[in-house]
């Protein structure tokens, strides 16, 4: 069996040896993939227990005894069990929805006019610049 690294693009062949332990490995994990590191890169390669028990050398046939039929007991045909009825889903509630509010502005508070002296703001407008002389 052929397996390739998926992220260097390494290869190598699997000997039927190998193939066998891998899959008793992974079957004494419960797992249903072989792992594999890649020798260049160190990328972790996933075999599918699948695919290994296919590339697996079939067993030898083991030859055994004829073994006289054992007596066959009478077919019953079986007994109609009653099904259980099916739950009844209740169908969801979906809350109401509050009409929205309008949003009200606050009122804006009238300003009190303060009283300024125009006269004196000017005189002191012009004090503050200088006269260009020509």
């Amino acid at each position: 069996m052929e397996i390739r690294c998926p992220n260097c693009g390494w290869t190598s062949e699997f000997a039927a040896e190998a193939v066998g332990a891998a899959i008793a490995a992974a079957e004494q994990r419960q797992a249903d993939h072989h792992i594999e590191h890649c020798p260049r890169c160190q990328w972790v390669i996933r075999v599918p227990l699948v695919d290994l028990r296919a590339a697996a050398p079939a067993p030898a046939p083991v030859v055994e005894a004829p073994v006289a039929p054992a007596p066959v007991a009478p077919v019953v045909a079986p007994v109609a069990v009653p099904k259980k009825p099916r739950a009844v889903r209740k169908p969801k509630v979906v809350p109401k929805k509050a009409p929205a509010k309008k949003a009200v502005k606050p009122k804006a508070k009238a300003k009190k006019a303060a009283a300024k002296p125009k006269a004196k703001a000017k005189a002191k407008k012009v004090a503050a610049k200088p006269k260009a002389k020509k």
